[in-house]
């Protein structure tokens, strides 16, 4: 996980769930950018606009938080990319499946091993289902490659 601050906003982002859709390049190219270093400019936009865009990644590879003495309201940032955001517990789990992609889960879900054992729990995740990707189950982006 790496992680992007200012004294209103934190961004975080896990690449490994990361399925590379481009939603958060094309919502607010002048804070994602992958041809830059750092590729999050934190100072890009205002803190809104980012944890907009931020709500808006299928995969939940980029998240949110509040610095103390953010001035952005708690309320403002509640949305689905909050990185401490407590699903209600009678929530719908929705699967979509993207034709020749991915199958985008939203909703608090739970991977768990052959064990038994939670790996991973989030409200939202995209989920291989190509069988190419090299982060399985999740979604890597390689059904982009092996398109017919």
């Amino acid at each position: 996980m790496k992680e992007y601050e200012n004294e209103d906003l934190i961004v975080h982002w896990y690449p490994e769930l990361c399925s590379h859709p481009g939603i958060c390049l094309r919502t607010l190219p002048e804070v994602f950018d992958v041809h830059r270093r750092p590729w999050v400019n934190i100072n890009g936009a205002e803190p809104i606009e980012i944890i907009k865009a931020v709500d808006l990644c299928p995969s939940g590879a980029l998240r949110y938080s509040l610095p103390e003495g953010s001035r952005i309201r708690s309320e403002e940032a509640c949305g689905p990319g909050r990185l401490d955001l407590q699903p209600p517990s009678a929530a719908v789990i929705t699967i979509k499946p993207i034709p020749n992609g991915p199958l985008i889960i939203d909703g608090p879900a739970a991977i768990i091993d052959t064990s038994g054992n939670t790996t991973f729990e989030a409200q939202k995740m995209v989920l291989c289902s190509c069988g190419c990707s090299c982060n399985k189950p999740f979604c890597d982006g390689s059904h982009m490659k092996n398109k017919p």
